[in-house]
């Protein structure tokens, strides 16, 4: 099967029509640009595929019977689940192409039809190529949710509350310095092997000590494993929300051996809800674990199909899942998933009128122009959002400068010696945590502080860290989040919104705090 016979049907069938036709050979081989000889070979074959029957005439200059069993775009929609069953994605992106067609289009339109009429499978777009799915690397919304469906932490955090994840048990000392998390026996990895406190402390170890992650996680001093089952933390200070902090993302337990892999030999193995069957730039599917610890998942497979050109529609504060021409479908909203801010790191324009001009700047849609005096560098993140932004800040800037200069980065991975930083805050899980984060995981603050105020910021992350209560901890960030914007260094532009648009059929989804939803919950009522 080739794109090239779904063309050569096409121009047949553009000729014929669909149904009975009397044609001679030679209008066929016209039709096919080919001999007699070659007509007949591709009728056949297309026979064999089902596409039409041929029934030729004895007797020389005879018309034969030709039926059109299919629609082309039907045709090339068969073609494309052979190519699939046999996991063969790039024929399938070729052929959904073929005669010249929108592969981007004719793909999505292909995937709402079979998620049509799927009752074990759930399909969802997606606009780029994702990254590796390893916990201490994933810095995308989307893989760090995948993170999660994929792999387990200690414990979860729904947005309010914290619940048993690997971890079924966990105390601490009066002193908050030392826990303890007592593992689920059953947690088992999707390789069929346990999970064990070795594997714990591996991971935690790795990720406590990674040049990116240890500013986080730099209150913690030791990591062991007291029986196969338990494992204890100790703390150089006081944290009495340390399981808020071990819920994200990026404090997910991988098999010992994969901990310190590279990219090109590790393979994405948790013990979460979903194992990854298959992990390429085309699609990613993930299978439901039969073996998992918690509440098995309610759908076998969810598949993420992947294509570039889909970023042209996509905005961060949406996400699909597939959805047929006029297929009735439903939205679910949250508010404040994140925030949008711009960072002011050289001094001389930290003032209250340069502050405003970018607050005037990014919340107007028409044209305006922003007086600095100077040309800057900065740099903005590789989300629609940002790259708006920038672009806002750009057309503001005096034409006649060339000396300006942008740099997109991938978020989270901010670069020094910036003049203004465009970026987002990420709420996952405790919001208060997530805040924490942003503040610890930022490098460079003391470029775009005086003495006194980075004394500041560190007194009051310090007075977070031993804060009692999510509340507490919220109003200490919310109170330095004011300081800083009245310093004229930091400003939130806008919160992030999201809203997910699903098909009528697929039910039980609840949007979490990254931004997708539970994957595990989501179940398809049958048409």
């Amino acid at each position: 099967m080739n794109k090239r016979k779904l063309e050569l049907y096409e121009d047949l069938f553009k000729k014929v029509g669909p149904g009975k036709t009397h044609i001679h050979i030679g209008e066929i081989a016209d039709a096919f640009h080919c001999s007699d000889r070659h007509a007949r070979t591709l009728l056949k074959q297309m026979g064999e595929y089902q596409w039409l029957t041929w029934t030729p005439m004895k007797g020389r200059g005879q018309k034969g019977e030709l039926v059109c069993l299919q629609e082309p775009v039907t045709a090339c929609y068969q073609a494309v689940d052979h190519a699939i069953g046999q996991e063969r994605y790039d024929l399938a992106h070729q052929l959904v192409g073929f005669h010249d067609r929108s592969v981007a289009s004719n793909l999505k339109r292909y995937l709402a039809h079979t998620a049509h009429n799927s009752e074990n499978t759930i399909y969802a777009p997606f606009h780029r190529k994702l990254d590796w799915l390893h916990p201490h690397f994933a810095m995308g919304r989307t893989e760090r949710h995948l993170i999660h469906e994929v792999f387990q932490t200690l414990v979860s955090h729904d947005g309010s509350a914290i619940h048993p994840n690997l971890a079924h048990h966990w105390s601490s000392s009066h002193s908050h310095t030392c826990w303890r998390f007592h593992l689920s026996s059953s947690a088992m990895f999707h390789d069929k092997t346990n999970v064990t406190a070795e594997d714990v402390v591996t991971s935690l170890n790795a990720l406590v000590n990674s040049h990116y992650w240890r500013g986080l996680y730099d209150h913690i001093d030791t990591i062991s494993a007291v029986t196969p089952y338990c494992i204890e933390i100790n703390l150089s200070e006081a944290d009495p929300l340390l399981p808020s902090l071990l819920s994200r993302a990026e404090t997910s337990i991988l098999p010992s051996r994969f901990v310190h892999s590279e990219k090109l030999t590790f393979q994405p193995i948790g013990s979460g809800p979903f194992s990854v069957d298959i992990n390429s730039d085309k699609v990613l599917r993930l299978n439901r674990n039969e073996h998992y610890c918690g509440q098995t998942a309610l759908t076998k497979h969810i598949e993420i199909w992947i294509h570039e050109e889909w970023k042209q529609d996509k905005k961060c504060a949406e996400n699909f899942f597939f959805l047929e021409s006029g297929e009735e479908n439903y939205q679910v909203s949250t508010q404040n998933i994140g925030h949008f801010y711009v960072l002011i790191n050289h001094k001389e324009l930290q003032t209250d009128s340069i502050k405003q001009g970018f607050s005037t700047l990014m919340s107007r849609d028409e044209k305006c122009s922003l007086a600095l005096p100077f040309p800057i560098s900065f740099s903005y993140e590789d989300n629609n959002e940002s790259r708006q932004f920038s672009a806002k800040l750009q057309a503001a800037l005096p034409s006649s400068s060339d000396q300006n200069k942008s740099h997109q980065v991938e978020y989270g991975r901010a670069i020094s010696n910036q003049d203004i930083t465009l970026g987002g805050i990420r709420l996952e899980g405790d919001q208060s945590t997530s805040l924490f984060a942003f503040f610890k995981l930022y490098p460079y603050w003391q470029q775009c502080m005086t003495w006194r105020q980075h004394s500041r910021l560190e007194e009051v992350l310090n007075l977070t860290r031993c804060a009692s209560c999510s509340e507490e901890r919220e109003a200490l960030l919310n109170t330095l989040l004011h300081e800083l914007a009245e310093q004229n260094i930091l400003s939130i532009l806008a919160t992030e919104d999201l809203t997910l648009t699903i098909p009528s059929r697929v039910a039980g989804v609840e949007i979490n705090t990254i931004g997708w939803c539970n994957f595990s919950k989501l179940w398809i009522q049958p048409n």
